[in-house]
C-alpha cells in the first residue's frame, strides 16, 4: 500500500506536523488553513477521493485504511513519531491511528471533529447523500438536494453550512471522489467511546458554534474519554471566517509550544 500524495509547507528540518484534511475537502484544505506555522514542517496528505488523489479503484474507503495510509507517509518521510491533527474527518483518522499506532504520535489536534463511534451520523447524511445523488445521475443531483427538505431546513436557518454543502459539487466529479462522499459516512474511526481511554497523548480539541456539519456533542464524546484532553472553542468557522484562522492558528502554536 503506498502512501498517499501531500503538500508541505516550512523546512524539511523542522519538527512535522502532520495534518488530515476533512471529507470532501483535501491538502489545499490544510494549507490554507495553517499557512505560516512557525518552526513547523506541515504536511498535508491527500486521502484517497480528495484533491489530487483520485485513484482508479475506490475499495478500502474506510477510516482504518486511511490511517494505515497515514502510517505509511510517516514512513516514507523517515519519522517515528510525528504531532498529528486533523479536521472532522481527519479527526476520525488521527483517533484511529492514536488508538492502533499510539508509539508513532507525540501530540494529538482535533480540530471540529465530526464522527465519534457511530457509524452513518445522522449530521453528515446530507453530504453522504449529495455522493450518491451524483453517482447515480450527475445532471439531476443538484436538483435532489434542493428538492430535499433537510436542506432546505438548513439552507433557512444556517445558510453558509448550506453553502458549504452546495460546494461539493464544485468538486472534481471523478468516480473515487463522489463514492468516498457516502462511504467514509458508513464507517466509523474506532467502535466504542471506550477504546478512546487508551489514548494518552496531549490532546487539543477544539469547536466552534453554529456548525451543523460538526457538532458540539461529537467533541464531548471524545473529550468525556480521553485524560490528557484540552478543550477549547474558536469563533464560527461559517461566520467568522478571519477570525477563526486566526484563533486556530495562536492556539496550535500555543499547544504544540512553538517558537519562531
Amino acid at each position: 500500500m503506498k502512501h498517499p500524495v501531500y503538500q508541505t509547507l516550512g523546512k524539511p528540518s523542522a519538527p512535522p506536523l502532520i495534518f488530515l484534511h476533512g471529507l470532501g475537502a483535501g491538502s489545499d484544505q490544510t494549507i490554507s488553513a495553517f499557512p505560516a506555522l512557525p518552526n513547523t514542517y506541515l504536511v498535508a496528505p491527500d486521502m484517497p477521493g480528495h484533491g489530487n488523489n483520485q485513484p482508479d479503484v475506490i475499495t478500502g474507503f474506510s477510516f482504518n485504511t486511511f490511517a494505515d495510509l497515514t502510517i505509511n507517509l510517516i514512513d516514507h518521510l523517515g519519522y517515528e513519531s510525528v504531532n498529528l491533527g486533523g479536521l472532522s474527518m481527519g479527526s476520525g483518522i488521527a483517533l484511529n491511528l492514536a488508538i492502533r499506532y499510539p508509539e508513532r504520535i507525540k501530540n494529538l489536534i482535533l480540530l471540529r471533529p465530526s464522527w465519534s463511534h457511530i457509524k452513518r451520523p445522522k449530521h453528515l447524511e446530507l453530504v453522504a447523500k449529495v455522493g450518491q445523488w451524483i453517482e447515480d445521475d450527475a445532471n439531476t443531483a443538484k436538483k435532489r438536494l434542493n428538492q430535499c427538505a433537510d436542506f432546505q431546513l438548513l439552507k433557512k436557518d444556517n445558510p453558509p453550512v448550506a453553502e458549504s454543502i452546495e460546494a461539493l459539487f464544485l468538486r472534481p466529479q471523478t468516480t473515487a471522489s463522489t463514492a468516498v462522499l457516502y462511504k467514509m459516512w458508513q464507517d466509523a474511526p474506532y467502535a466504542s467511546a471506550n477504546e478512546l481511554q487508551t489514548i494518552k497523548h496531549r490532546t487539543l480539541v477544539l469547536t466552534t458554534g453554529r456548525d451543523e456539519l460538526h457538532p458540539q456533542s461529537a467533541a464531548d464524546i471524545i473529550s468525556a474519554s480521553l485524560s490528557r484532553c484540552l478543550c477549547d472553542s474558536l469563533p464560527a468557522r461559517y461566520h467568522e471566517p478571519r477570525a477563526y484562522q486566526e484563533a486556530l492558528n495562536q492556539k496550535v502554536i500555543r499547544f504544540l509550544n512553538l517558537r519562531k
